[in-house]
C-alpha cells in the first residue's frame, strides 16, 4: 500500500521532497559556498594604495568640461547630417555639456562670426546680434541646453563661411572656460525642412530617392540643384530633436508622425506644434500605429478622424488610386518597348489599416478611396492616412507613390518631367511660368508680416487716384525688384548689374512674395507690413514739440501770475513787500506747469511710437504679434526690453534702401552689439545705443494669448451669413469683414464696428460697391481715412497692404480693425513720458478650400526609362565641396 506521500505525488511533486533530502541539499551548498572563498575569479581583490593613487591622479588629469556637442534642430545622427542653417531664419541649437570635475554656474554666448571670429552684421542696421542663456553643469552630469540665434542674410559676398560660436562662461564675468565653433551648411531658399517622427524612423529612408525630396535637374548651378526638403529622422528614445521656439520652426514644411509616444514631446515642443500648425504647417499622420496614441494628446482637438478598429485593405480598395493616379506608359523593358501601368500590387497580402470615422469638421481627400482624411487648422493643415506610410507595397514596390505622395500627402501642385537642352530629364511645374524652386510652392508657411509682398507704391497711386485697382499699370507695378542681381550691356556697351525684376502674381500667391535668401518664413524688415509700418512711423510726429503759439501763451500766463496778480493779491492783503518772497515760488510752480502741459523732460525728453500688427486665426487663442517700436530721445540712451512671452525675438529694425546710418558717426564705430538674453520664460533684449536728438527702431515678435477662449470663432449659416465671437479684452476699433465668395468670386463686405470682449454678433454680407473703398467708414476714420488726420498716428499704409483683394482666394474671409490698447508682453526701460501704440488686427476667419488633388502631367519615366538620381550621401559631398 502506498503511503500518503507518494498517493499525493503528482507531476508537479518537487523531487526532493522529503525533509532527510532537503536537509542533505542544504548541507552540500554550504559546503559549495566555503569552497569558493578565496577563489580571484569571484570575487575582486581589493584595491592597492599604489592603484588608488593612480586611478585618483588619472581622474584629475580630466578636463574641466567635455568638448560640447551642437547640433541644429532639427537634427538626427545620420551621416548627411550637416547642420543646416537658412540665412534669416531663427535657429534653434541644441547643445550636449559636462563638467568633470565640480559644479559649475555659469552661461551660454552665442554669435554668428565669420572664418576669423568676427561677428556678422544684421543686414541694414548698426549692430551684431549675440545670445546668452543661463545653464547649471552638475558634476559628471549631461546636461542638454538649446539656444537661439539669429544667422544674418548673406552680403554681396555670398560665399563667406558662417559659423555658430559658442562660450561656456563664468556667470560673475571673465574670459570663457570652453569655447566651441560650429561650421553650418548654408540652406537655400526652396530647401525646407521634412521631419519623420516615427517610432522606426530608419524605415523612412526610402523618402531621400523621391523626386518630391530631390527632384531632377540637369547640368545647373548649386542653388538650382539644391533639393526641395531636407528629410530629417531625429531618434526618439529620451527626447525628440526638434524646437521649442516656434519662431525656429520656419525653416520646417512638414512633419510626417507615424507611432510615437506624443508625451516625448515636451509641453514647448508641443506648443511650437501647434502655433505652426495654424500658420501654415502641415501634418501626416500614418494612421494604425498613431491614433490611438493621438486621441488624447496635444493634438486631440485637431484630428480629422478618429480611429474605428483595425481593418484589412484588400488591393480593392486601392483602384480608385489605380485608376486617378496611374497612366499608361510606353517603357522599353525586357529589351522591348512595351505599354504598361504600374498600379498598387499587395504581393505581401491584405494591408493592415484603421477604419477612419471621419470628424464633422474634417473630409476625405478625393480619389483616395476614404484612406485619406484631412482637416484644416488655420492655415495649416492635418492629414490622416487609413494605410501604414512605410509600408512597403505601397512606398518603395508601387511606382506611382511619388505622384500619390506629392498631389494627396503634400498637397502640392502638380508636375511635369522635361528634358533640357542637354536632353537631361529635369522636374517642372506643370504651369511652367512658375519657377519650379520657388519656396511659395514648396512650404504652405506664411506670416503676413514677413511675406506678404510690398506693394505700397501702387497703394499710394491708388489711393492718389493715379491708377486704378486691378488695371493693367497696377499689374505692372507687380513686377518689382528681387534681391537677386542680373548682368546686362547698358547703351555704352558696359558691363553693368541691376535687380531682376520679379512677378509678384498676387492672384495665384494670395499677395504673399519670396526674399531671395530666407525664402519664405524668414524675418523680413522689407516685407508689405514692415514697409508700411515703417511709412507709418515715419510720418507720425514721434515726440511731440510744443507749438510757438503754445510757449506764447504759456509766458503770457507765467508773466500774469507773477507781476500783476501777485502785486494784486498781497496790495489787498496790505503786504506789498511779500510779493517779493512769492516771487521765487511762483517761477519754481510755473517751470513745473510748463513740464507737465508740454509732456516734456527738460534735456531728458523721451518719446515712445508704436505700429503693431497682430495676425490671428479663427478657433486659436493665440495670435502672431509683430511690433515696429520707434524710440526717441535728447540725450544718449540705451534701451532694454524685456518680454514676458518665452517665443519674444526682437531685432533692431533694418533701414530702408534709401536710408543711411546716423548712429555710427555719432558712437564712433561701426557696429555694436544687441544682446539676446533668454531665461525661461523671460526675454530680453538690451544694449540698443540711441544717440542724442535721434531715433531708432526696433522689430519684435511673439506668439500672444490672452484668453483661454479662441480670440475669433466663426460659423457661417445657410443664408451666406454667419456668426462672430470676439474673446479678446482689447477693443476693437474700425472692424470690418471683407470675402470672395466661394461660388460667384464676388468681393463681399460685411461692417461691424466697433467689437468688445466676449461679444456675439450675426453679420450679413453684401457686395462690395468698390474693389477698393470698401467701406465709408475707413474713408472716414481719422486714424484710416485719407488724407490722414493732422497730429494723429496714420495707420493707412497698413490698412491698403491688408485690404487688396487680389489676395483673396475664392472662399477666404478675413477680419480687420485696430485697437489703440497696449498689447500685453513687452516692456521698455528707461520709460518714455510719451507713448502712441496702434495695433492692427487681421482675423482669418475662414480658408479657401484646398480643392480636388491633381495627378502629374506624366511620370519620371517619360523617356522610356528610369532615370538616375544620386544617392543622398553623394549630393551632401558634392554640396561640402562647392
Amino acid at each position: 500500500m502506498a503511503s500518503t506521500l507518494e498517493s499525493a505525488r503528482n507531476e508537479f511533486t518537487p523531487l526532493l521532497a522529503s525533509p532527510m533530502q532537503r536537509n542533505w541539499l542544504t548541507t552540500l551548498m554550504l559546503l559549495s559556498l566555503l569552497a569558493t572563498t578565496g577563489c580571484s575569479g569571484c570575487f575582486k581583490p581589493a584595491e592597492t594604495l599604489e592603484e588608488r593613487e593612480k586611478r585618483l591622479a588619472k581622474e584629475e588629469t580630466k578636463d574641466d568640461f567635455e568638448p560640447a556637442k551642437l547640433n541644429v534642430l532639427p537634427s538626427d545622427d545620420r551621416r548627411t547630417q550637416l547642420n543646416r542653417v537658412k540665412p534669416g531664419h531663427w535657429t534653434n541649437v541644441s547643445t550636449l555639456m559636462k563638467a568633470n570635475n565640480y559644479d559649475f554656474r555659469g552661461e551660454l554666448f552665442a554669435s554668428t562670426v565669420d572664418s576669423d571670429s568676427n561677428p556678422i552684421p544684421i543686414t541694414d542696421t548698426d549692430y551684431y546680434f549675440t545670445a546668452t542663456r543661463p545653464i547649471a553643469l552638475p558634476k559628471g552630469q549631461d546636461r542638454w541646453s538649446d539656444m537661439l540665434f539669429y544667422p544674418p542674410l548673406l552680403d554681396k559676398n555670398i560665399a563667406q563661411s558662417r559659423l555658430f560660436a559658442c562660450d561656456l562662461r563664468p556667470v560673475s564675468g571673465g574670459r570663457p572656460v570652453l569655447m566651441d565653433r560650429l561650421a553650418v551648411t548654408r540652406m537655400h531658399a526652396q530647401e525646407y525642412y521634412m521631419v519623420v517622427l516615427a517610432s522606426a524612423s530608419d524605415q523612412y529612408q526610402f523618402l531621400e530617392a523621391t523626386d518630391v525630396i530631390r527632384p531632377l535637374h540637369g547640368l545647373v548651378s548649386a542653388d538650382q540643384s539644391a533639393p526641395h526638403y531636407r528629410l530629417v529622422l531625429p531618434k526618439t528614445v529620451d527626447r525628440v530633436s526638434i524646437p521649442e521656439n516656434p519662431m525656429a520652426w520656419t525653416t520646417i514644411a512638414y512633419v510626417i508622425w507615424d507611432g510615437i509616444d506624443p508625451e516625448l514631446l515636451s509641453l514647448d515642443q508641443q506648443q511650437a506644434m501647434i502655433d505652426w500648425l495654424h500658420f501654415g504647417g502641415q501634418l501626416i499622420i500614418s494612421g494604425p500605429d498613431s491614433l490611438d496614441r493621438l486621441k488624447l494628446s496635444f493634438l486631440a482637438d485637431y484630428l480629422p478622424a478618429e480611429d474605428g478598429g483595425s481593418i484589412e485593405l484588400p488591393e480593392e480598395r486601392f483602384a480608385e488610386w489605380n485608376k486617378q493616379f496611374v497612366t499608361e506608359e510606353h517603357i522599353y523593358e525586357n529589351e522591348a518597348w512595351q505599354d504598361v501601368r504600374y498600379e498598387v500590387k499587395l504581393q505581401a497580402g491584405n494591408v493592415r489599416g484603421s477604419d477612419l470615422q471621419l470628424r464633422p469638421e474634417a473630409a476625405y481627400v478625393p480619389h483616395t478611396g476614404d484612406l485619406v482624411a484631412e482637416r484644416r487648422v488655420g492655415r495649416g493643415r492635418i492629414a490622416v492616412t487609413a494605410f501604414q506610410i512605410r509600408s512597403p507595397d505601397i512606398s518603395r514596390n508601387w511606382k506611382n507613390f511619388d505622384n500619390f505622395f506629392n498631389s494627396v500627402l503634400l498637397r502640392r501642385a502638380p508636375r511635369e518631367f522635361r528634358t533640357t537642352e542637354d536632353n537631361l530629364p529635369s522636374s517642372g511645374w506643370k504651369d511652367a511660368s512658375i519657377n519650379f524652386n520657388d519656396p511659395r510652392w514648396v512650404t504652405s508657411l506664411r506670416f503676413m508680416s514677413r511675406d506678404l509682398a510690398d506693394m505700397t507704391s501702387t497703394h499710394r497711386k491708388i489711393d492718389a487716384g493715379e491708377i486704378e485697382v486691378g488695371s493693367k499699370e497696377a499689374a505692372r507695378a507687380e513686377h518689382q525688384p528681387n534681391e537677386e542681381w542680373e548682368t546686362f550691356v547698358d547703351a555704352n556697351q558696359m558691363m553693368r548689374e541691376r535687380p531682376k525684376q520679379v512677378n509678384l502674381k498676387i492672384d495665384e500667391f494670395a499677395g504673399f512674395t519670396v526674399d531671395a535668401q530666407a525664402g519664405i518664413g524668414g524675418w523680413s524688415d522689407k516685407s508689405g507690413i514692415a514697409v508700411a509700418a515703417r511709412d507709418c512711423l515715419r510720418e507720425a510726429a514721434g515726440i511731440t514739440i510744443p507749438s510757438g503759439n503754445f510757449v506764447l501763451r504759456v509766458t503770457a500766463g507765467y508773466l500774469l501770475v507773477l507781476v500783476p496778480l501777485n502785486w494784486f493779491v498781497f496790495w489787498l492783503m496790505g503786504r506789498v513787500e511779500w510779493a517779493w518772497i512769492a516771487a521765487p515760488i511762483i517761477a519754481v510752480a510755473g517751470a513745473i506747469c510748463v513740464i507737465k502741459l508740454a509732456e516734456l523732460d527738460i534735456g531728458f525728453a523721451r518719446s515712445r511710437t508704436e505700429i503693431a500688427f497682430m495676425e490671428a486665426h479663427a478657433g486659436y487663442h493665440r495670435a502672431h504679434l509683430t511690433r515696429y517700436t520707434s524710440l526717441y530721445t535728447s540725450l544718449s540712451t540705451t534701451y532694454d526690453l524685456s518680454f514676458t512671452e518665452s517665443s519674444a525675438v526682437a531685432l533692431p529694425f533694418g533701414r530702408s534702401r534709401d536710408a543711411r546710418s546716423n548712429q555710427s558717426r555719432r558712437f564712433g564705430e561701426a557696429y555694436s552689439e544687441v544682446h539676446y538674453h533668454q531665461d525661461g520664460g523671460d526675454v530680453h533684449l538690451s544694449g540698443l545705443q540711441v544717440a542724442s536728438n535721434s531715433s531708432t527702431m526696433i522689430h519684435s515678435e511673439y506668439f500672444t494669448s490672452s484668453s483661454s477662449k479662441p480670440m475669433f470663432q466663426w460659423k457661417e449659416d445657410t443664408a451666406g451669413g454667419g456668426s462672430l465671437i470676439y474673446s479678446a479684452p482689447e477693443t476693437l476699433t474700425d472692424v470690418g469683414i471683407i470675402r470672395r465668395n466661394e461660388k460667384t468670386k464676388l468681393i463681399e463686405v460685411a461692417w461691424v464696428g466697433d467689437l468688445t470682449t466676449d461679444s456675439e454678433q450675426p453679420i450679413q454680407f453684401q457686395v462690395a460697391k468698390s474693389n477698393w473703398e470698401l467701406f465709408p467708414q475707413w474713408e472716414a476714420s481719422e486714424v484710416l481715412g485719407m488724407p490722414p488726420t493732422p497730429g494723429e498716428v496714420s495707420l493707412r499704409h497698413l490698412l491698403n497692404a491688408v485690404k487688396d483683394v487680389q489676395q483673396l482666394k475664392p472662399g477666404d474671409t478675413r477680419l480687420i480693425g485696430w485697437t489703440s490698447e497696449d498689447m500685453p508682453g513687452l516692456t521698455i526701460n528707461p520709460a518714455s513720458t510719451q507713448r502712441t501704440i496702434r495695433t492692427v488686427v487681421v482675423g482669418h476667419l475662414k480658408q479657401a478650400p484646398l480643392g480636388v488633388p491633381e495627378r502629374d502631367a506624366n511620370t519620371r519615366r517619360f523617356l522610356g526609362q528610369e532615370p538616375a538620381q544620386l544617392q543622398a550621401m553623394e549630393l551632401d559631398a558634392i554640396e561640402q565641396l562647392n
